[in-house]
């Protein structure tokens, strides 16, 4: 049961406006780097590759011991997922609450008209106070696209993780690169308390399901249908690509475990070994 004090992050988010965004350059670049060290990047050496049969996305969590660090939404699948704390607010205005990630000492919460179409991300500290809350309608719409694909080009906020007063989050959208003149799939760095963009990656970097924050570096992964797939690593400090891998099909999700890379693509699957 929800206490007095839970409610104190539903109120809170339904009295407060997000910060709109400046619109971002929808190309690689660096305003001022973000807090990182200087270690070296990780190595990704490829440990096993093998053929899935697409469907069985369930069963390879399963088999590998892994999970993604998602609650279960109201609006969303059924999927085994942790529940939603009853502090958590599931619906901002009009919008729903589609995605709600616990990354331990912070929620990364994500509202939008539909489980497909995020736009708002707040962000929640341990003490269920909201620390950000972001409107992300200025990402979503690609500065310029092909012929009548106006209505496919329109992106989503994918993935979020907030680190040493800094959002690290992913956006795009989910057709053909073409369609948006290449302008697509981009990690962005945002200043935690005011929403200044310290970086934006090079495009068609992150359209997986997920990255992962690790040390001074972001793994993350881009593949869509007859287009190159590959896993790439970025420097933290300004989202410089330092190295990528070239992957069977499109990198869908990404998991971390014991020094080794879990990588599930469309229709095959990766063990790295990060060194």
């Amino acid at each position: 049961q929800a206490t007095a004090g839970d409610s104190t992050a539903s109120a809170a988010l339904d009295s407060r406006s997000p910060v709109k965004l400046a619109p971002p350059p929808f190309a690689q670049t660096l305003v001022r780097p973000a807090p990182a060290g200087s270690s070296a990047a990780p190595r990704l050496v490829k440990v096993t590759e093998q053929k899935n049969t697409i469907t069985d996305e369930a069963e390879w969590f399963a088999r590998n011991g892994l999970s993604l660090p998602v609650l279960q939404v109201p609006s969303g699948p059924q999927s085994g997922a942790r529940p939603l704390p009853s502090f958590v607010p599931t619906r901002y205005g009009a919008q729903e609450l589609v995605k709600a990630i616990d990354h331990g000492d912070h929620l990364a919460l994500f509202y939008g008209p539909s489980f497909a179409d995020a736009r708002f991300i707040a962000i929640l500290d341990a003490a269920h106070s909201v620390v950000a809350f972001f409107d992300f309608e200025s990402f979503l719409v690609p500065p310029a696209f092909a012929p009548k694909e106006e209505e496919f080009v329109r992106g989503h906020v994918g993935w979020a993780v907030a680190k040493d007063g800094v959002l690290y989050v992913s956006s795009g959208h989910r057709t053909y690169a073409a369609s948006s003149k290449g302008k697509n799939a981009y990690l962005s760095a945002l200043d935690l308390a005011t929403g200044q963009l310290l970086w934006q990656s090079a495009p068609l970097v992150c359209n997986a399901e997920n990255f992962v924050l690790r040390g001074d570096h972001l793994l993350c992964g881009y593949g869509f249908t007859a287009e190159p797939d590959f896993l790439y690593v970025l420097e933290r400090a300004t989202g410089k690509v330092v190295s990528k891998v070239p992957m069977k099909s499109g990198p869908e999700f990404l998991v971390e475990k014991e020094g080794k890379l879990f990588v599930r693509t469309y229709d095959t699957d990766y063990v790295f070994d990060l060194r």
